[in-house]
């Protein structure tokens, strides 16, 4: 941590842990980002900085979750309120990353929406995804040892989709 860090009372962060922050112009559809959230998103940090429209973004939420992060998103910018959201993202290596994000829609002099700004943090649940992996597991063996084949074989398939990085269909995402 350097002296400026140690100032502001800012700690560190692995890359994989830093928080990202962005800015959308709502006129032009572009998000500017810094390369913390093109690390989260698996993004190119070199064109969030000069900016991408909003749908490369959301191309890299996963499918499950998309409906509700549009329509949060949506929300806020005809309310005005703030945003709140927790959803899965694919970073570059086709990962799935849990993560949390909150903004706001600022409005121009005529109470038009103009800017939306927001920061996107990881809220790292690999530890609850190793607990279930864990539980799934001892279940899968007691499902196993009683001969209950079908419980085993769906706790097999939970098993195989947490250790899949990301799913098939999903794969071309960019």
């Amino acid at each position: 941590m350097n002296l400026v860090d140690r100032a502001f009372g800012a700690s560190e962060f692995s890359d994989a842990e830093e928080p990202g922050i962005f800015t959308w112009e709502l006129a032009t559809d572009k998000v500017y980002a810094d390369s913390a959230l093109a690390n989260l998103f698996g993004l190119d940090p070199e064109q969030t900085l000069t900016g991408l429209p909003v749908i490369r973004y959301l191309d890299r939420i996963h499918p499950d979750d998309k409906p509700s992060v549009a329509k949060a998103i949506s929300e806020s910018v005809i309310t005005g309120n703030p945003y709140r959201c927790d959803y899965r993202v694919f970073d570059r290596s086709g990962q799935i990353v849990a993560v949390a994000a909150l903004g706001r829609c600022f409005r121009d002099e005529d109470g038009n929406p103009s800017q939306y700004a927001g920061i996107v943090f990881p809220t790292n649940d690999h530890v609850q995804r190793d607990e279930l992996s864990a539980h799934c597991s001892a279940a899968l063996k007691i499902a196993r040892s009683s001969g209950l084949q079908a419980t085993a074989d769906a706790l097999e398939a939970i098993l195989k989709e947490l250790a899949n990085p990301m799913p098939s269909d999903v794969a071309q995402v960019h």
